[in-house]
């Protein structure tokens, strides 16, 4: 048997990891055995010392191999409507015709503030271009408003509020939706003359006519849109996507017969805004 002297310092470094792993499982035992037979008071403080070390000890960032997850949130269509619903029924009012002889005023339609200045984008019928109508905000508040601007081909009006301090420049709008419509997409109704009800429902169908860009070509520009709504009775009626962006509204025409489900597209509404401006 070789001598401590005899061995080279390959075999010394070896044996030396061998008589310290051989220490510290025998540690660990004694140091079971012994936590085992303390009482609770003495484990419960060893074990917070452990965690205070581990803490410090710990890492502040991750190091280059860490491996992130990512998190995937799903988003029920239920949670999205009632989120759409939430949004833009800040921004539905109801308009009533200017004050008749007798004093008394009559609901006109519904409407869609669509800028922070009080624009309202609604429906043309027996419209009195030079009235003054009342809008009555989601607040309850209720402020006078003049037309500022219709469109004979869409049957749309364009009212402005005359916002008090407390409004002027400080109206909850909607903004029109960037996207066009795709079939069979979501969509949301807000009616109703005294308080708001909503439809659900689905695009079944857009009506395009053709018209010339700036540069004298065709181009063919959703105007109607189609929906498997069974109501929609009430004139001004917006229409709404998931996200709470304003993408038709219900309008009349001369013989005030319009189908249930259908709406004006939201394109000739941008239109009548921007001539406004």
């Amino acid at each position: 048997m070789a001598t401590m002297e005899e061995l080279t310092k390959t075999q010394m470094v070896l044996l030396t990891l061998l008589v310290s792993f051989v220490t510290s499982i025998a540690t660990g035992i004694i140091t079971v055995s012994l936590l085992a037979q303390a009482p609770s008071s003495v484990t419960q403080t060893i074990n917070r010392v452990v965690e205070h070390t581990i803490e410090k000890v710990a890492p502040a960032t991750p190091s280059s191999n860490t491996t992130t997850v990512k998190e995937v949130t799903v988003v029920k269509e239920e949670d999205a409507i009632i989120s759409s619903i939430d949004k833009s029924a800040q921004a539905v009012v109801r308009i009533k015709s200017p004050v008749a002889d007798d004093g008394s005023q009559s609901f006109y339609a519904l409407g869609v503030v669509i800028s922070k200045d009080g624009l309202v984008v609604s429906d043309k019928r027996n419209l009195v271009l030079n009235g003054t109508y009342s809008v009555t905000l989601p607040d309850g508040t209720t402020l006078p408003a003049t037309v500022s601007a219709i469109s004979e081909d869409d049957n749309l009006a364009l009212f402005k509020i005359k916002g008090d301090p407390s409004h002027t420049n400080n109206f909850k709008f909607i903004a029109f939706s960037p996207n066009e419509l795709k079939l069979g997409q979501t969509i949301i109704a807000v009616e109703g003359r005294d308080k708001n009800t909503v439809g659900i429902g689905r695009v079944v169908s857009i009506s395009s006519r053709t018209e010339k860009d700036a540069k004298g070509n065709d181009l063919k520009v959703p105007y109607a849109i189609d929906t498997d709504l069974s109501s929609g009775e009430i004139q001004g009626s917006p229409l709404f996507n998931l996200s709470g962006e304003l993408v038709g509204i219900k309008t009349s025409t001369v013989d005030l017969i319009v189908p249930a489900g259908l709406y004006t597209s939201s394109i000739p509404m941008k239109r009548v805004v921007d001539k406004a401006k």
